[in-house]
């Protein structure tokens, strides 16, 4: 009866360990879509002040700014 409560508990342990790391994996993917988002952003935000300052539309989008 030892043996399978001991196996257990390791099934256990091993299977929260695959979760973590898991959830680890999809923590690191979040912050990287975050990042992207927040860098897309900032693009955009410089590309909007650089047609403003030089009046051309740099993206092409038919408008200036």
């Amino acid at each position: 009866m030892t043996i399978g409560v001991l196996w257990e508990v390791v099934q256990t342990g091993l299977m929260y360990g695959q979760m973590r790391k898991s959830d680890t994996v999809e923590d690191r993917v979040k912050a990287l879509e975050d990042q992207l988002q927040l860098t897309q952003n900032t693009l955009r935000s410089l590309v909007k002040k650089l047609e403003e300052m030089h009046g051309i539309d740099i993206d092409q989008d038919g408008r200036i700014g």
